[in-house]
């Protein structure tokens, strides 16, 4: 089961369906997709760090992780004090 998983997210139809996630987002405009797609791309970024050797990648990566995680408490924060 946890191989199937790591296969799962270590192809590049993983990456397809987090895209089509935030596509999904722009068009139908209920707040739960957007994060969502924030946490597979957050799950993806933390497989593909751990899989790669390349210390600038991981950086790179790591730089994507934080932003897909200050964009989840950005989120949060609007739809919490717009209602």
């Amino acid at each position: 089961m946890n191989d199937k998983i790591k296969t799962a997210l270590s192809s590049e139809k993983s990456m397809t369906v987090i895209n089509l996630l935030f596509l999904l987002s722009l068009f139908i405009r209920n707040r739960g997709i957007i994060f969502i797609a924030y946490i597979a791309w957050i799950v993806f970024l933390i497989c593909f760090i751990k899989k790669t050797s390349s210390r600038a990648v991981r950086a790179v990566n790591g730089i994507f992780l934080i932003f897909a995680a200050a964009m989840i408490v950005i989120n949060l924060y609007s739809m919490i004090s717009y209602r």
